[in-house]
Parts: C-alpha cells; sequence; structure tokens
C-alpha cells in the first residue's frame, strides 16, 4: 500500500528549501543510488534539502545596452546615408575622402590610404586645423560665407549637425514661445499658481504674478544661486527655503530640497544639471503625486531655456550659425582664459603648474581637458589651490559664475533642440548649393536626416519576429527616414505598441490592466475609499454610509470638486441630511482618492452630458488611454481624431496637450467584469452598494475578493494562469512578479516533480511557503524616520511636552516599548498612570486582543501598561469598567493621532459586546488566508499540474498556500530556533514545518479545510460555522492553541496533537544533518567582458575592441567572463607525457570552442587534447574528509561545506540576533548573553575546528583566536553579539568575504589554486540532490 506523503515548499528568491514527511511527522528516508565512482553504489538519504541558485535579475541592464547599441547604429546609419548622397559629389573631388575618413581611428601601418584623413597631405591638413581650429569654425565659416567652399569640408559640417543633431523635446519651429527665458517662466508661474492657488471654484488665492520680468535675472552673469534669489526677491511675499525658492533653484541649476516644503520623510533632493535628475524625480512623484509632474516638468523647460540662452551667447542678427558663432566664442575665451591662468601660476604659484597644468592623476586642466575630470571637480580643484592667492578674484569670479574655461562639448549641450541646429544646416545648403547642385536636389533627404526620428511607439525595425519589436511592416524593403510612412503601418504599429506596454492584471493574468487615470479605475478608488469610512450621527451611533448616501457624495461632492477633504463631508452631511455636528472617521484631513480625469476633461470643455453618459464609458477610456500611450502630438492628433463624433474639434485640440502616466493594478474585468454567481453583482457593483438590513456592510475590495461567500475568490483563482505550453519556464513566465522570485518559483516546481518521480506516485498535500521580498535598509530607515515624526507631531498635537522632558532619537524609537511609551503620552494604558521611562523593562506589553485568539503583534494590538492584570478578564478584550474609566484618556489620544481607529476601537471594544463569535472566526481566516497573488498563481500551476483531470470536490493532491507567519510563531511557541548567518540548513527546516503545520492543521481543524486548501470551495462561510462551542476554551490563535493544549483528540477519538511526543519528535528531525544542499550550476551568459576600454600596451591578456584590432594598437577588453570551465588531458614535453589541466572558455570563444574543441585547443597550444569535463560556474568538487569546494572559475574555487552547531549554541546566537534587532536595548537578552558568556569560547571552538577541517584559512584562525583572547573578557555585550554574528562568515558556503570580529578587519582566505580539484571528485548533483553522479577527475 503507497504510504501518504507531504511536500513542504519554501520558495525564495534565491533559494528554496524542500521536504517531504509521512504523516508521524518524520521525514521520508531511502537508500539513493549514487552513479559512477562510489564505492558503496548506495547512500541513505534523508528527503530534504535545499536548492540555491543566484538570485534573478531584471531585463533593464540588457534593456539600456541595447536602446545604446541601437542609438549608436542610427547615428552611424545616418552619416552613411548622408555619404551615399553626396557621394557622386566627393569622388569628382576626391575617391579617396570618404575611404580615409572611415580608417581615421586606424593606427598608420593599418590604413590602406593616406595617413592624413581629410586631405591625404600633411601640408594641407596643418592649413585646414589653422584656419578651422574646431568643426564649429568650419560651420560658421559655411554657414555665412558666399564663396565656393571644397565639398569635402560641406561633407564635415554637414555631417557633424546629423551625427549631434540636438534634442526632439519642442515640436514644430523654434518660437519665443517655447524657447525664450520670459516665456517659459510664465508658462512655469502657470503651472505653480495651478498647483498652489487654484480653488475647487476656479478662483486664485494668493496667485503669482505672471507679468513680472525676469530674464536679466535669470541669465545675467553672476552665481546660479544669486540669480535665484534675485528672482525670489521679485516676488515679496515668498519665504526664503520656501516651495518657491526651491523650484527657482531647480530651474538656475541648482539642487532644490523638497523635504520640508513637501513635508516629506525623506531628503529629496533634485538637480536639473545632473544625470540623476528624472530617476530622483521619479522617487519625489511617487511621495508627492503624479499632479505635480506638469509642474516639474514646466520648471525643466524654464531651466532648458535658460541654458540655451547662455550657449547662444552671440547676439549678432547677421549670423546664420547662432550656435556654431556662440561655440566659436567660448573656444576664444577659454584660449584667453587658459593663457592669463598660466601666466599667473608661474608668477604666483610656480610650484603648482604642474599640477594644475600637466598632472592628469589630478583634478587639474589635464584632468580636465582629458574628461577624466568634471567640470565641477575641476572647479572645486581650482577654487581650492586659488582661494588664497592674491589677484586670483576674478579666475574666482569667473568659476563663481561657471563660465571659466568651458569645453564645447559639455552636459548643457543637451539643452539645444534640432531647430537650432537645422537652421545652420539650412544656411550652409543654401550658401553652397549654387556650386554643388546635388546639395539642393536632396536638401529634402539631407533635412530629413537630421529631422526625422523613428517614432517610440514604431520601435526597433526588426525584418523578422523579434521579442523586442512590435512594427507593423507594409513590406520587407530598407526603411529610410524619407520613405517611412511608405513601408511602416504607423497606425497598426501605434496599436501593437498600446499592447506591448499595456501589463497584466495581478489577479486576472490575461487580462491588460487599466490606465492609472482612467475614469473607471478613479470610480473604483472613491468608493473602495468610501467604505472604509465612517460618520458619527447626532445620537453619537457610529454608522456606514448606505449606498444611496455613497452615490450622493459620489455625485455630489466628488464630481464637484477636485479634491474632497473631511470637511467638505462633514458640511455635505450637515447641508443634505440634517445632521447638526457629524464626526467622519476614516480619514485624515482628505480622501486620497479623486476624480481627477473627470475634472481634467471639464477643464478642457468636455461637456458633463457625455461625462455622465454611460454609452460614451468606452471611447472616454480609449482616450485616456492614448493619452496615457503616446507622447507624440502628431499621433495623439490621428488617434483622437476617433472620436470626432463624440467631441468637437477645439476639445480634441485641447485634450492633445494633455499627457497622462502611469499605470493601474488592475483590469477593467476584474473591477466591472467578473461576476458573484448568486446576485450577479460585479466587485464595484458591491462597492457602491453593500447594503444589509441591520447595517451596511460596506466590504471593501480586498475583502470582497476574499469573502467566501461570494464568488470572486473562486473566479480569481481559477481564472489562472495559460498552462497549456509543455515548458514550465513559459507558464512561470506569465505571472506577474520580478525575474527573481520566478526564478525560486520555477526552480520549486521542478523540485516537485523531480520528487513524485522518484516516490513514484503523487502526494497526500503541497505546502507552498512564499517568502516576501526583501525591504531594504532604506525602507527601514524610512520607518524609523516616521515613528518619529509621528510622535512629533502627535505629542505637539496634544499640548504635551513629553519630547522636550524626555528627548528621543529616531533609532531609539526602533525599540517597540519605548515607542509604546511616547505614543501613550508616557502613561498606562490600563490605569492612566505616570510610567518611568528610566523603568520600562518593569512593565508588561499587553496584547488588546489577547495572543490566544489571534497573532497580531502589531504596535495596533500592543499596549504598554503597569500589569496585565488591570485589564480585568485576561481572556477579552479590556472589561466595560476599563473602558468608562480609560476611554476619555484613549479619546484624546485618538484625537492626536497617537492610535489607530483600530485600535481604539480594539480597545473599546467592550462597549460592542466584547469578542464574539464572528470575531474569532475571522481571527482564524486572517491566519489561514494567504491574500498574496503570487502565492495563488504557484498554487494554480501546482494545482492544474497535479489535479487536472479532478473535479472541485475531488482534489487528489492538496495545495496548501500557507502564511510564513505561522511557521515563525511556531518556532517561537516551541523554541525551534533559527539562525539564517550559520548555514543555508534553515531553508530546508521551514519547509519541513511548513509541511508538518499544513498536516496539524488538516487534522485538528478538518472543517476549515475548504478555508485554506487551494481550489476547495463552501457555499457557506465554514468559519462561521465553527463558533467557539465545541469546547469550553477555543484558541482562535490557531498556535497558541497547540502550545496550551498537551493533547488534542480529533471527533473519532484518535490523537491528533500530543505536545510532548510531536515536539520531540519536530526537534530531533530538525537535528538531523544530512540535508541536500544542491547549488544550481550555470553557464554564465552577457557581456564577453568588463565595459571599460584599456588603454593600448602589452598586455597580451586584452580582447580586441573589434575584430582585426589588435589590443597592442588599439586598446582592448580585460577581465574576460568565462562561460563555463573544462578539464582535459593533453601531452606535454618530449616524452608526450600525459598531464590534466583545466582552462576557461570565455563567453566570446564559447561558439568557436563548441564547433570544433580538438582544433580550439591544438591552437591554443595542447597536444593531443582529450576534453574530460565541461564544468558549469558552481560545480561541486569532493576532496578529502568530505571536504567540498565550489567552481567559481577556472582560476578560483569557493567553500562547499556547511557549518553545523549544537542547538545551545544555536540559541546563543540567536540571542546575539535578537539583541542586536532590538538595538542593543533589551535588558532580556542582555542578562542571557551576559549569563553565558561562557558558552562563546565553546562556539569559537566549533567554528576554527571546522575551518581547519574543512574553510582551511589557518592565518585567519590563529588571528581570530587572538583577537578573542585578547578583547572578549572586556568586550561589551553588543560588541560580542556582533563579532559571533559576522564570525559565522568565515564557514559560510560560497566566495569567502572580509569581515569584521571585535572590530578588527579579518580579510577573506581566496581560493586562487585550483591543482587539488583535479585530484577530487566531481558530484553531479539532481536539483534536489536526491540523485548524484560522481567523477574521480
Amino acid at each position: 500500500m503507497k504510504k501518504k506523503y507531504t511536500i513542504g515548499l519554501d520558495i525564495g528568491t534565491n533559494s528554496v528549501g524542500w521536504a517531504v514527511i509521512r504523516d508521524d511527522y518524520d521525514l521520508i528516508r531511502k537508500r539513493m543510488k549514487i552513479n559512477g565512482d562510489h564505492e558503496k553504489g548506495k547512500m541513505k538519504k534523508n528527503f530534504w534539502g535545499v536548492r540555491l541558485f543566484d538570485e534573478g535579475e531584471t531585463a533593464e541592464d540588457r534593456r539600456i545596452r541595447r536602446t545604446t547599441r541601437r542609438r549608436l547604429r542610427r547615428r552611424r546609419n545616418r552619416v552613411q546615408y548622408l555619404q551615399s548622397i553626396l557621394k557622386d559629389e566627393l569622388n569628382r573631388v576626391d575617391e579617396n575622402f570618404l575611404h580615409r575618413l572611415n580608417e581615421s581611428f586606424y593606427v598608420p601601418i593599418d590604413k590602406e590610404h593616406n595617413r592624413h584623413p581629410i586631405f591625404g597631405t600633411l601640408d594641407e591638413e596643418h592649413a585646414y586645423h589653422k584656419q578651422f581650429p574646431t568643426i564649429y569654425h568650419l560651420r560658421e565659416y559655411l554657414a555665412n560665407s558666399n564663396e565656393q567652399v571644397d565639398i569635402r569640408l560641406v561633407y564635415l559640417a554637414l555631417a557633424h549637425i546629423i551625427k549631434y543633431r540636438g534634442h526632439f523635446l519642442i515640436e514644430g519651429e523654434l518660437n519665443t514661445e517655447n524657447s525664450s527665458v520670459e516665456e517659459t517662466f510664465a508658462d512655469f508661474l502657470n503651472h505653480y499658481n495651478q498647483m498652489f492657488s487654484l480653488q475647487d471654484d476656479g478662483s486664485y488665492i494668493n496667485p503669482l504674478s505672471e507679468d513680472i520680468s525676469v530674464e536679466y535675472d535669470l541669465t545675467e552673469k553672476t552665481s546660479r544661486s544669486l540669480r535665484a534669489e534675485n528672482v525670489l526677491n521679485k516676488f515679496g511675499t515668498e519665504k526664503r527655503n520656501g516651495m518657491l525658492h526651491q523650484f527657482l533653484k531647480l530651474i538656475v541649476g541648482n539642487q532644490g530640497s523638497f523635504k520640508k516644503v513637501f513635508s516629506l520623510t525623506e531628503d529629496r533632493k533634485l538637480n536639473m544639471t545632473k544625470e540623476t535628475y528624472e530617476e530622483y524625480l521619479e522617487e519625489l512623484l511617487v511621495d508627492i503625486g503624479e499632479d505635480y509632474r506638469e509642474l516639474f516638468l514646466a520648471a525643466k523647460n524654464a531651466h532648458d531655456a535658460i541654458e540655451l540662452s547662455d550657449i547662444l551667447s552671440v547676439s549678432d542678427d547677421k549670423t546664420n550659425a547662432s550656435l556654431s558663432s556662440s561655440m566659436v566664442k567660448r573656444y576664444e575665451e577659454h584660449k584667453q582664459d587658459l593663457s592669463a591662468l598660466k601666466n599667473f601660476i608661474k608668477v604666483n604659484i610656480p610650484d603648482r603648474y604642474y599640477d594644475l597644468f600637466r598632472n592628469p592623476k589630478k583634478n587639474g586642466y589635464a584632468g580636465y581637458i582629458e574628461g577624466k575630470t568634471t567640470e565641477e571637480d575641476f572647479y572645486k580643484y581650482l577654487k581650492k589651490e586659488l582661494d588664497n592667492v592674491e589677484g586670483a578674484g576674478m579666475f574666482l569670479q569667473k568659476i563663481d559664475e561657471e563660465r571659466f574655461l568651458r569645453k564645447q562639448r559639455t552636459y548643457d549641450n543637451g539643452v539645444i533642440p534640432h531647430q537650432i541646429h537645422l537652421e545652420e544646416l539650412r544656411a550652409i545648403i543654401e550658401k553652397q548649393s549654387a556650386y554643388y547642385p546635388d546639395l539642393l536636389n536632396h536638401q529634402e533627404k539631407i533635412e530629413s536626416l537630421l529631422k526625422f526620428r523613428i517614432p517610440y511607439y514604431v520601435g526597433p525595425l526588426a525584418k523578422e519576429q523579434s521579442k523586442f519589436a512590435w512594427i507593423k511592416r507594409l513590406d520587407d524593403t530598407s526603411i529610410r527616414p524619407w520613405n517611412i510612412e511608405e513601408k511602416v503601418d504607423l497606425i497598426g504599429s501605434a496599436e501593437s505598441f498600446i499592447n506591448e506596454m499595456t501589463n497584466y492584471d495581478t489577479y486576472l493574468p490575461n487580462e491588460k490592466v487599466l490606465p492609472k487615470h482612467s475614469f473607471l479605475i478613479q470610480k473604483f478608488n472613491v468608493y473602495n475609499e468610501l467604505t472604509k469610512v465612517q460618520y458619527v450621527n447626532d445620537q453619537r451611533k457610529l454608522c456606514n454610509f448606505s449606498s444611496h448616501e455613497k452615490k450622493e457624495i459620489y455625485e455630489n461632492l466628488f464630481k464637484e470638486k477636485r479634491t474632497v477633504s473631511q470637511k467638505d463631508l462633514e458640511d455635505f452631511l450637515i447641508n443634505e441630511y440634517q445632521l447638526e455636528n457629524p464626526s467622519i472617521k476614516g480619514i485624515e484631513n482628505k480622501f486620497n482618492a479623486s476624480l481627477k480625469t473627470y475634472h481634467d476633461f471639464i477643464k478642457v470643455g468636455v461637456p458633463r452630458a457625455v461625462l455622465d453618459n454611460d454609452n460614451y464609458e468606452n471611447e472616454l477610456e480609449e482616450i485616456v488611454k492614448i493619452l496615457t500611450v503616446f507622447e507624440d502630438r502628431k499621433m495623439i492628433r490621428q488617434q483622437l481624431q476617433k472620436f470626432s463624433h463624440v467631441l468637437d474639434y477645439d476639445i480634441l485640440k485641447k485634450l492633445q496637450r494633455r499627457h497622462y502616466t502611469g499605470w493601474g493594478r488592475f483590469s477593467q474585468k476584474l473591477i466591472d467584469g467578473i461576476r458573484d454567481e448568486h446576485t450577479q453583482k460585479t466587485i464595484l457593483d458591491y462597492l457602491i452598494d453593500d447594503d444589509a438590513p441591520n447595517k451596511n456592510i460596506n466590504r471593501n475590495f480586498m475583502q470582497l475578493i476574499n469573502d467566501l461567500d461570494l464568488s470572486f475568490k473562486k473566479i480569481i483563482e481559477t481564472a489562472g494562469l495559460q498552462t497549456e505550453s509543455d515548458k514550465l519556464k513559459d507558464i512561470v513566465d506569465q505571472i506577474p512578479g520580478s525575474p527573481a522570485i520566478k526564478k525560486g518559483i520555477l526552480q520549486s516546481l521542478k523540485i516537485v516533480d523531480e520528487i513524485v518521480y522518484i516516490m513514484g506516485y503523487e502526494p497526500e498535500a503541497i505546502v507552498v511557503e512564499m517568502a516576501r521580498e526583501n525591504q531594504t535598509t532604506t525602507q527601514g530607515q524610512k520607518n524609523a524616520k516616521e515613528r518619529l515624526k509621528r510622535v512629533e507631531e502627535s505629542l505637539k498635537d496634544m499640548k504635551s511636552d513629553l519630547i522636550k522632558k524626555q528627548p528621543v532619537t529616531q533609532d531609539a524609537l526602533q525599540n517597540d516599548r519605548l515607542y509604546l511609551y511616547y505614543l501613550q503620552n508616557g502613561r498606562d494604558m490600563y490605569r492612566n498612570q505616570e510610567l518611568d521611562i528610566n523603568n520600562l523593562s518593569n512593565y508588561d506589553i499587553d496584547h488588546i486582543i489577547p495572543r490566544s485568539f489571534t497573532t497580531d503583534h502589531s504596535i495596533d494590538n500592543r499596549v504598554l501598561v503597569s500589569s496585565k492584570d488591570n485589564r480585568g478578564k485576561s481572556d477579552d478584550v479590556p472589561t466595560l469598567e476599563v473602558v468608562k474609566n480609560m476611554k476619555p484618556f484613549w479619546s484624546s489620544l485618538y484625537r492626536s493621532n497617537l492610535i489607530s481607529k483600530r485600535k481604539f476601537d480594539n480597545l473599546t471594544k467592550a462597549e460592542r459586546g466584547r469578542l464574539t463569535a464572528d470575531d474569532k472566526a475571522g481571527f482564524i481566516k486572517r491566519q489561514l488566508v494567504e491574500t498574496r497573488q503570487i502565492t495563488k498563481h504557484v498554487s494554480s500551476i501546482l494545482n492544474e499540474r497535479y489535479n487536472e483531470q479532478n473535479t472541485e470536490e475531488n482534489h487528489n493532491v492538496k495545495i496548501i498556500p500557507l502564511k510564513s507567519a505561522l511557521t515563525n510563531q511556531f518556532r517561537k511557541a516551541f523554541d525551534l530556533y533559527k539562525v539564517r548567518e550559520i548555514n543555508d540548513y534553515h531553508h530546508a527546516h521551514d519547509a519541513y514545518l511548513n509541511a508538518v503545520i499544513a498536516n496539524l492543521l488538516l487534522k485538528v481543524y478538518p472543517h476549515l479545510e475548504p478555508g485554506f486548501v487551494y481550489g476547495e470551495y463552501r457555499k457557506t462561510n465554514m468559519f462561521k460555522e465553527n463558533k467557539a462551542t465545541a469546547k469550553k476554551q477555543f484558541y482562535s490563535n490557531l498556535i497558541e492553541r497547540f502550545k496550551h493544549e498537551g493533547q488534542i483528540i480529533d471527533e473519532n477519538g484518535e490523537i491528533v496533537w500530543d505536545m510532548n511526543m510531536h515536539v520531540e519528535k519536530i526537534k530531533r528531525v530538525l537535528s538531523y544533518n544530512q540535508i541536500n544542499i544542491v547549488k544550481k550550476v550555470e553557464i554564465q551568459t552577457g557581456n564577453f567582458s568588463k565595459e571599460t576600454v584599456q588603454p593600448k600596451g602589452e598586455s597580451s591578456s586584452l580582447i580586441p575592441r573589434k575584430k582585426g584590432w589588435h589590443p597592442k594598437k588599439y586598446g582592448g577588453f580585460d577581465s574576460p567572463n568565462i562561460a563555463y570551465s573544462i578539464i582535459f588531458t593533453h601531452e606535454k614535453g618530449k616524452k608526450k607525457k600525459e598531464v590534466k589541466e583545466m582552462i576557461g572558455i570565455t563567453i566570446m570563444d564559447q561558439s568557436i570552442f563548441e564547433a570544433d574543441e580538438t582544433k580550439y585547443l591544438e591552437e591554443k597550444g595542447y597536444v593531443n587534447s582529450i576534453l574530460k569535463f565541461k564544468l558549469p560556474k558552481y560545480s561541486l568538487f569532493e576532496l578529502e574528509n568530505g571536504r567540498q569546494r565550489l567552481l567559481a572559475s577556472a582560476n578560483e574555487a569557493q567553500k562547499g561545506n556547511q557549518l553545523v552547531i549544537p542547538t545551545h549554541l544555536m540559541k546563543l546566537l540567536h540571542y546575539c540576533n535578537r539583541y542586536i534587532d532590538s538595538g542593543f536595548k533589551n535588558v532580556d537578552y542582555e542578562i542571557y548573553l551576559n549569563d553565558n558568556r561562557h558558552h562563546f569560547s565553546e562556539l569559537l571552538n566549533h567554528v576554527l575546528n571546522f575551518s581547519a577541517a574543512y574553510t582551511l584559512a589557518s592565518a585567519n584562525e590563529e588571528k581570530i583566536k587572538k583577537l578573542y583572547i585578547e578583547k572578549s573578557d572586556q568586550a561589551e555585550v553588543g560588541e560580542l553579539a556582533t563579532s559571533f554574528i559576522n564570525l559565522m562568515d568565515l564557514n559560510r558556503m560560497g566566495a569567502p568575504s572580509t569581515f569584521k570580529f571585535f572590530g578588527t578587519n579579518i580579510e577573506r582566505k581566496r581560493y586562487t589554486s585550483i591543482k587539488e580539484l583535479l585530484d577530487a571528485t566531481i558530484v553531479f548533483q539532481s536539483i534536489t540532490g536526491l540523485h548524484e553522479t560522481r567523477k574521480e577527475v
């Protein structure tokens, strides 16, 4: 008879833990065959393990490189097209001219034609450079001269213009409206007033004057900061460092700081002259909202106009080349200033001359002119050198004004629009076409090379199918700038672009999401937020809004006001429902949701009759999508023409100028398409109307899709993913989520497949737990700052002086006990007595809803009290007597935002009948039901694979998505310590515990099975069925029950839980040391090498930059990336001795090697070679006494063993971690560590003995031992704890790393000799490690 088994999975972003258990909670064990070179041929293995792998990465880097390659290729194509147009004219003068130019980068010996690139002779070349020192000198001359000029010079000027043609941010012709400083700044002020002064009724409060002249102030030759202050002074009411001042700093090119003006918790500093501006702006908009994007865009336009006016410094109306003339002027000023500076240095500080002008390693002129040093760093260096030198004032002033020794090519050239270059191109053609008719005949084509850019919605011009392209071609012939409309279906490509750019719904993976500014999304957001809003009526009763009331609020408030405040809603209730003093709960100050798009459309003139007409709903949604997807005005105009039957010409014209950004998370089908099978209502229908006879339920979105009384949960789960593909990777790729988590999912599915194959039949259950992707340190810092901000603002609102009496830092507030002290204004939450801040450890932290009922350990469910006994009854919320005494105090905390509404409601719950059976049912549900969509997707795939033929009522394999909190609680309840730093075993342990807990839940709570087994549904709510009537004491905290009840007996009289017996067995299993650890071997792909070009030289290890370019002549790339390594034999010496060798096959050489392995090795000098092994990265080698190494490359290995320590030492490290996490503040942890200091010596011995046997880092071992002897006795507990947690890095499997031990760096021990691996055994492992093949090298 087949024995039942359960598979547990712990899925992370770089690991998957797995375990296979029997019904008695023990692991499956089998003697597994070992293929190849193994003495016994079999090995007994426990069926659990860990699959380790490198974390999946996003395609961002590849996409950036691909885009850069495409941009450079298109630039080369433009130049080649120009060459083909002018080829005949050029050949008539010099048939080798283009050949010489194309060879200009070659060293002389490699050139087939004359060594001088332009004219071919040295004299002509010298004469050219003397007359035209820079390309801008040539461009200026050609644009203004009527004389015939050598066609080769005309080509050089046109090629430079076409190659570096400027930006395309300004559409149409250049005019004062879109390029003048005065007009763009006035446009900025208009946006500023709309954002900060415009009221809902269309009036303005204290707007800034848009008529003040500021062009002189913004462009005068003075420092940037002074320019900003001069403009600020013209607006007398505006404060220094206020909102306007920050924008002015941005506009003049300085750094604007928006933390204070937007009341943010993190610094948000922007500088438009930095490459990071766009990235940092996106981060800021996340904090403050998309509404501000247009304002920042207007500020950027003003900034660019200022920079452009600075570049176009020549005001000569007679010149046809304002840009080139300005660049020539800059060149001459640079030349004069450089001469003056050199003379000044020679006279005043001659000993600094070399560093300032000749030393390229310094940030002086040599480094600056060679491109190593930025202008900013060069100026800093110069200022430091000149600051105290008498007579340097003129130089320092120019540096402050940022107009000293400027290059022609600088960062601010990015503000030059292509129209400026076009003017010069046209002038040159006009002057020279009299002598060269081809210029005039092909002028339209030449101009198109400059003016045309491939529309972004057309994308890459791929001929064949490409996953990176969506173009719709009309034929397969070549596309040129002048024929794209004949070769490409622009409208069809645009529609494909929309489809390509739209993401999929997280809940319905086959449905496309709506734009963030969709009418439907915003309607959904408003009603969803309204579900949590309540009001206190005149009878002081807390009420939910009815469907009728919500509709009235929607129509009369949200459709009338762009933003709706709490006061707006209270006034509405007073005026419409005659309430005297309503109080609103559930929002702070104002609603987050709004009908922004509705009001935007009203503003451009769309009639309300259209906006409110359901018949036009699809058309309006399509318009929003067009305005979100497209940026090109021409394409927007074409797309909007489809709606001329709905909106008139003037309205459509205004809509063209509006652009939306961002996408929502939900599809139209999810919000308003899927229907509950009983009521036929959609999710939106329920958000609008969720009325009930006694009380309006008002469930929000998350409650609706998880409510088992409704069918939305079932519909979403069964919608699932398209699993028709036989390839697991294709199925996993459909899942919305990061590449990192997808990689873990794919590995876990393969693990399950192998386990089922080995077992020979399917499991009873598969338990899935998904790790949450790590929060960054930045997020942790943000949370800390939010705590401090909340305490400061709330206590100030309460008029408390606690912060003044007891100042506190944001780091200190990470301690929950101290945080609660401040949230309670320093008082006992049950007795209102003052607490002693110096004795907080003596007080109790009490759970408002007891731990026997809930797993909620958040701040919202905890209070700091002198004694838990003061709550009243211990198995319920605080008693009515406590509530009556404390409610005034709690209310004051609530009004000041020191406690949340949820916390206030839980504290006062006794007023409403204390904890009910329904409450307890809800607690159970929250513990069991996994709401994360990514986990549901994994469950869906497993369900499809193992229950495909089964009906809803008959699932052969139970798929159980388990919440990670249950495993954490189980560990805590029974002292099952986890210390991640020791080894990787904890992943397998978690998988094992997942399987154990799932089995326990199925046995102890069989009626709850439909609630947490994927794909099983009940027509009634089983949580409510399972009321607390079966026992006198029913624990709704599921894990807490296992801890407090020694035995649990099921309905059949069988013991399903025996705490002593089962916990002992679980601990015994967790002590098993044989765990199958498998690191995923990977053939490396990607770049051939590092991207930095190394200078030419004698190095023989450089990779050629291009085919035929010898690195000794042209430089090359170093550090070639290895695809995999090989072990082979070859004959050496006169005696033809056979030797073994390992070398790396580079990614560049991989295809050559695989085409003919023997020939490749022969060309490398190896005679009669025989290939033995191809070894990807992380191949496993075993040496003496079980010592293991992972192959990092052909030249380096990594540690391959896992440290194991006794349970009592794991407990010691567990407390070390807890003490560190508490910020070294927890007294209990400190006492434990002090009481057990003697165990650190034992721990050290375990670590060093393991290192001596497997890690082999003797020098580090001696250093560590010496440091411990010298410092451990005097060390504080915090340093002791930190040092020993760090010490785990010494033996940690994988790449060695440097760590600190008692403040001293222990440098990593690298294994750069791989000779020993040639005498080792290679271990080839299956994905689980249960199958092995061993081969002696």
